[in-house]
């Protein structure tokens, strides 16, 4: 292996790492929002005795929410490439919901891919605000 090879093997390796800890820590955060929500969700709906036919539409509501908040975090740790680490970050967190959706009730159908491109669609937009938005001042 010749030395230009080493180094791009090195620098391949490099530019991956940097993606990782953004990607798993806005997975990270978008699980948690999305946690936070369904709590919500089940709060308001034990209280107020909501109808059911709103369930599939919150569900769907509080999935965007975690994607979009999986892509701002991502995207705002890395400082750089918005749509590609918000649009990682999301579909990490669709793959985790896919994942626990098919352990829950079987074989995922087709809805569930469906769901799984919009997620990352919304994270790749909360990527791009995240790398695009105002900066936090730090006195």
């Amino acid at each position: 292996m010749g030395m230009t090879e080493l180094q791009e093997e090195k620098s391949l390796l490099y530019r991956a790492k940097a993606y990782v800890r953004p990607v798993l820590l806005g997975a990270l955060a978008g699980a948690a929002a999305s946690a936070a929500l369904l709590f919500l969700l089940a709060l308001v709906f034990g209280l107020l005795h909501a109808a059911g036919s709103v369930i599939p539409f919150a569900a769907i509501l509080i999935a965007l929410t975690g994607g979009f908040v999986s892509g701002l975090t991502g995207a705002k740790l890395r400082g750089k490439r918005g749509m590609l680490t918000g649009g990682c970050s999301a579909l990490l967190l669709a793959a985790v919901l896919l994942l626990a959706g098919a352990l829950v009730s079987g074989m995922p159908g087709a809805s569930a891919f469906t769901r799984a491109a919009v997620i990352a669609a919304a994270g790749m937009a909360g990527g791009v605000l995240g790398v695009n938005g105002k900066k936090a001042h730090r006195i």
